[in-house]
């Protein structure tokens, strides 16, 4: 009945220019002009940020409005991070799951 499209879930780059081919929320739009059509209602998902251990996260867009200095780990390099057995912030996952994905290797990303 409700399907959630976060951000950036049509993240395509360019093989070229390594530029985003999809904004960032083109997902989310798409999902919501063929609702109908799919039968499902496209549940509005603003991208999450972390803001610190008092807040936690936050919608990025009240962290940009409140002037909230943003902790970002992409997922590129919390794939490396895991290869490479370096630490992983507490905040990004919980240590149960980066045991697990490490037990898994890159089959868990295949």
């Amino acid at each position: 009945t409700h399907f959630i499209i976060g951000r950036d879930m049509a993240g395509t780059k360019s093989t070229i220019t390594g530029d985003d081919f999809y904004g960032a929320y083109d997902a989310q739009e798409m999902g919501k002009k063929h609702s109908a059509e799919l039968g499902v209602t496209v549940t509005h998902y603003e991208n999450m940020v972390y803001v610190g251990e008092e807040e936690g996260y936050v919608a990025e867009s009240v962290a940009k409005k409140a002037g909230k200095k943003v902790v970002k780990l992409s997922g590129t390099e919390f794939r490396r991070r895991l290869r490479a057995g370096e630490d992983i912030p507490n905040w990004f996952a919980f240590k149960s799951v980066v045991d697990i994905l490490r037990k898994a290797g890159d089959s868990a990303f295949c």
